[in-house]
């Protein structure tokens, strides 16, 4: 009987929500209770499904890049392998072929994932934003403007793409009449303010939810051009790509990522850092920004003990310098501390790319930096960002046989060399040196450090490792070590960080 009443209480409570609704409005902002009935009815007609085909480059990066998709994006990907086709709970999807194919001049078959995403029409004339990770290497792309069984899934293809705030925008072949959604401002937006989310969640097809905006400018760690909104709307995996709307209809950002850990964390790339690029997406197909060539994190209170950095210095922590570039032209260093850039105070990596990105190409600036207890002046020549794949760049160099040498200390991951083959399927030059993870035990020192497999280790405490033999040198004891490590990713874009392995906990 005390179940039933809880059970009969859940339901009244569910049953005065709309009123409650219209009660908190108050008077002068009265709420009809069929507003997501008529937003639904104006936006939804312009939202698509999208599914995508995309050959698995690297089966050696296959369990860590689903983990990260799944953790951060909530996209689902399905793995055709094994010799299997389309079969099982996939015989409605259409029929696109065996989920397995033959590289040119190989016998070898590569696997192929199936992506499925949201995107909605911005133009009549068929062009749809959506995330850039729903089509990113993507062979093939198809686009479904209803559910009918009737529809036959449309060609698209990429007209533009922005890996840097994860956006891209695609060309639908259809010559029916799309109606256009209305772009908003997402800098009016307030905490607290209804807004609904519509998107192609788990593959059910146009789905609609609604909530409230919980917060503004969240950091994006991937994508450090943008600060994200975080809703409370249900966002599940598929709805990357799809809009957020106000209640006027309005897109006032695009759906990106979900915490998994907990229910109601979802976040959105606000519209007004996507109205900046569009033009160049439409007319360039890529964006131009300004580039130094670092990669940056938070300094850390253990890291900046760690390498003698005071408390009360504020910063932009450096992690990688890339050679040839702007600031390694200039003399700035892993482990600097960067202060100022063009005369703005700079505390975290967001300011810092802020900064970077509002400079002109070619200008001539001053960057200070915090190095080994000193503040220096540097000048550098601001260049353009390339391009994430441009970042990356294979080597052919002869192949090494990879030496195996014991742990004289256990470290909590297994190691191996980065043979050119390795290196290879990570997406890197066998130039970078260090030695690759390809195993870590659960809770084991690797693990709460932070690291994961396909990680590259390329220095301990700031010495540079060249292979096993190198690393097992300087890690020979229960002690803490500061490791500075690559961590692959999936669009192809380069990441740096500063970690403690601490053995003494183990």
């Amino acid at each position: 009987m005390k179940n039933r009443n809880l059970f009969t209480l859940l339901v009244f409570a569910t049953w005065l929500q709309p009123a409650s609704i219209l009660a908190a409005t108050g008077p002068t902002q009265s709420l009809d209770s069929n507003v997501f009935v008529n937003l639904s009815k104006k936006v939804v007609p312009s939202v698509v499904n999208i599914s995508t085909l995309t050959t698995v480059k690297s089966p050696f990066l296959q369990g860590g890049q689903d983990d990260v998709l799944k953790k951060f994006f909530g996209d689902l990907f399905r793995q055709y392998n094994q010799g299997a086709g389309r079969g099982g709970d996939n015989s409605d999807d259409e029929d696109e072929g065996p989920g397995q194919f033959s590289a040119p001049g190989s016998n070898q078959r590569l696997p192929k994932a199936m992506s499925l995403g949201t995107g909605f029409i911005i133009d009549a004339s068929g062009l749809i934003l959506t995330n850039n990770h729903v089509v990113a290497d993507a062979d093939e792309i198809k686009i479904s403007f209803t559910e009918s069984k009737e529809e036959k899934p449309s060609d698209a293809e990429v007209v533009g793409r922005d890996p840097d705030i994860d956006v891209a925008l695609i060309r639908v072949k259809n010559k029916r009449a799309m109606v256009p959604v209305v772009l908003g401002d997402s800098d009016a937006l307030e905490v607290g303010e209804f807004v609904m989310a519509v998107g192609n969640p788990f593959g059910q097809g146009h789905s609609v939810t609604h909530g409230i905006i919980s917060a503004k400018g969240r950091l994006a760690p991937d994508f450090q051009l943008a600060n994200y909104i975080q809703t409370d709307t249900p966002i599940n995996p598929g709805n990357s790509g799809g809009p957020l709307v106000n209640l006027k209809g309005e897109v006032v950002a695009i759906n990106n990522a979900i915490d998994q850990r907990a229910q109601g964390i979802g976040f959105a790339i606000p519209i007004n850092f996507i109205k900046k690029v569009l033009p160049q997406l439409r007319t360039k197909g890529m964006v131009t920004r300004g580039f130094i060539g670092v990669l940056v994190e938070p300094l850390t209170p253990e890291v900046a003990g760690k390498i003698g950095v005071p408390s009360e210095i504020q910063g932009s922590f450096v992690t990688h310098v890339y050679p040839d570039q702007p600031a390694d032209k200039a003399g700035i260093k892993p482990y600097d501390v960067i202060l100022e850039f063009n005369g703005t105070p700079i505390h975290n990596g967001n300011e810092l790319i802020a900064a970077v990105t509002a400079v002109n190409v070619g200008d001539t600036v001053s960057a200070k930096v915090y190095r080994g207890g000193k503040q220096l002046e540097l000048k550098l020549i601001v260049s353009q960002r390339p391009g994430a794949q441009e970042q990356v760049k294979n080597s052919g160099e002869k192949k090494k046989k990879a030496r195996k040498k014991a742990a004289s200390v256990d470290v909590g991951m297994t190691l191996e060399e980065l043979t050119p083959e390795v290196a290879k399927e990570l997406g890197v030059s066998v130039k970078v040196g260090g030695v690759v993870i390809t195993q870590i035990a659960y809770g084991g020192p690797a693990d709460l450090a932070g690291l994961n497999r396909g990680d590259i280790i390329l220095e301990v405490d700031r010495k540079a490792i060249k292979n096993l033999d190198d690393f097992y040198s300087h890690v020979n004891a229960k002690q803490t070590y500061l490791l500075r490590v690559r961590h692959p990713d999936p669009q192809g874009q380069e990441r740096f960080s500063v970690v403690i392995l601490d053995l003494k906990k183990k």
